[in-house]
């Protein structure tokens, strides 16, 4: 069985990659929408992925309708391994960038029905499969995850609303990567126990 990985999204601080850089993570999240509250810097995100690279860690930039020349800059200068778009990206604007040798993810918000992918699938590693809200991404509750069984036969990523109460399930639909925020934090921070209980409950099912 293949395992799941884990990424961690909204990372906003140097003290919070440094607190958790240890644990069994493979990607942090590195925001850079401006309305998000969690959105960091160039420069802290170059050192929050500086920290993650020393660590044998990825780190993935989330973008919501950023320019193409914005999204290379930010690439170039951070050194983030992959870029996730969460906003209203079209499949040749994915395509452009998967050109220039750039992983991308592309995040599809889901509520009563699976998306149609259509021509992103050629041009992207990855879908992620978001919970429409008010907010892209972040919201901190889960879509009707039943859905995910009459899914396609392709790999992809699962967000919104996972928590270590409900991880276990989400863990049933083979998600190539549980992509958690909101669900780990306290207050303005990731929690450092919040996250190692969820890992404690991935590990158990992917042994």
């Amino acid at each position: 069985m293949e395992k799941t990985a884990l990424k961690i999204c909204g990372i906003r601080s140097l003290e919070e990659i440094q607190d958790l850089k240890d644990l069994p993570i493979d990607y942090f999240g590195c925001i850079f929408a401006p309305k998000s509250p969690r959105c960091v810097s160039m420069t802290l995100a170059k050192e929050i992925t500086e920290v993650a690279h020393s660590e044998g860690k990825r780190t993935v930039g989330v973008f919501v309708n950023a320019p193409l020349e914005q999204i290379m800059d930010t690439v170039r200068l951070t050194g983030i391994d992959v870029v996730q778009l969460h906003g209203e990206e079209s499949a040749d604007f994915c395509k452009t960038l998967a050109a220039k040798g750039i992983e991308v993810w592309k995040a599809f918000p889901v509520w009563d029905k699976l998306p149609e992918l259509g021509d992103y699938l050629p041009n992207i590693t990855f879908p992620l499969l978001d919970t429409k809200g008010a907010a892209e991404g972040g919201n901190g509750f889960a879509f009707n995850w039943q859905l995910l069984e009459g899914l396609p036969s392709y790999s992809f990523i699962l967000a919104g609303g996972v928590s270590e109460e409900n991880v276990r399930e989400a863990l049933q639909y083979k998600p190539t990567i549980i992509d958690v925020n909101s669900k780990v934090e306290q207050g303005d921070r990731k929690s450092r126990s919040l996250i190692e209980k969820l890992i404690e409950k991935i590990h158990k099912y992917n042994k």
